[in-house]
């Protein structure tokens, strides 16, 4: 049964609070129905039980809420933007040390008037430095990129290979820990991943993404979905096919194929004849030892902020709970 004292039809704030309380989806949540979409009916929320205090403590309660709320939402809607110019900046700071490397005596991305330049003849690349050069992917490779196992995973056994699909790569290029799927030995043959091994996404929403494979991630297998490229160490280091995968050169590249293609897709014909810039291995080697330094610090803030807003988040939550359940009053 609902117990009531009174409602206040003008003035529902109190009741929208208490919905967002978590003992409150929680009762409904125990008696929905439903496989994959869980339903609630008007009998259901009848009966359900809701704290109802008087008129007045309803709007004191409200009003307490409304600010701290307005509070905290301001506060996570700033860390957001600081997010999203966290992940710009990193973006800038590749795409700027991938097509015009680094000032050698700064160890900064290039002044591009203290480098001779030329134009690579490639739109989405631009000027590139005089001693680089310009190649298709195909001529980089040790063997023609392939396409990954058309298999259904098993259960994940760490005994066994781990079976990486595209859903298991994260936005930010990162491999997910939850949701592991293995594939046996026999399911696995052909398909098991060397270390320095992209992968690279050939569809749908993902299309484009990428991931580097190394050796501390264990013994692993890559689906069809999912297209390998091994770099010849001695004309191309992984980690800067990596980088450049993550350049604004690179997504204009992808956007202008995907745009193009008749099949929502990039396909392997497609990725190895992807133009890619490519200065000598040695400068490749000093510019990835750059990135990394510099990524690492971009992501560890990226990831504190992540985590301030989950907590500022479970902060609202609990305060909600606490003051629409009576634990907390408006003093």
């Amino acid at each position: 049964s609902i117990i009531l004292h009174s409602i206040n039809k003008k003035d529902n704030r109190y009741l929208a609070y208490l919905f967002k309380a978590d003992f409150w989806r929680k009762q409904l949540r125990e008696v929905a129905f439903g496989v994959k979409v869980f339903s609630i009916t008007k009998k259901i929320l009848l009966n359900s039980i809701a704290l109802i205090p008087p008129l007045e403590e309803q709007k004191k309660i409200a009003d307490f809420l409304d600010n701290k709320c307005s509070k905290i939402d301001r506060y996570v809607e700033i860390l957001t933007n600081q997010i999203k110019n966290l992940v710009e900046y990193k973006k800038s700071l590749i795409t700027e040390t991938v097509t015009m490397g680094l000032n050698p005596d700064k160890s900064a991305p290039s002044m591009k008037e203290k480098k001779h330049w030329r134009d690579s003849g490639i739109d989405w690349i631009g000027e590139i430095p005089d001693n680089w050069k310009i190649s298709r992917l195909k001529y980089l490779l040790d063997c023609p990129m392939k396409y990954g196992a058309s298999e259904t995973g098993v259960t994940y056994d760490k005994n066994l290979p781990r079976y990486i699909r595209i859903t298991d790569i994260t936005q930010d290029n990162k491999l997910k820990d939850e949701g592991k799927l293995s594939l046996t030995f026999e399911q696995a043959k052909g398909y098991i991943l060397k270390s320095d091994t992209i992968l690279f996404a050939r569809s749908g929403a993902t299309v484009g993404k990428t991931f580097l494979y190394l050796s501390k991630y264990g013994l692993c297998a890559f689906a069809g979905y999912l297209i390998s490229a091994i770099p010849n160490k001695n004309l191309m280091l992984a980690k800067w096919l990596y980088y450049y995968s993550q350049s604004n050169s690179y997504w204009n590249w992808v956007n202008i194929i995907f745009t193009q293609a008749t099949i929502q897709n990039i396909g392997a014909d497609k990725y190895s004849n992807m133009e890619v810039p490519l200065p000598p291995v040695e400068e490749q080697k000093k510019i990835a030892d750059f990135l990394d330094n510099k990524c690492s610090k971009v992501d560890r803030l990226l990831e504190l902020k992540k985590k301030q807003i989950e907590n500022v988040k479970e902060y609202k939550k609990s305060l909600i709970y606490e003051y629409v359940t009576g634990k907390k009053e408006v003093k």
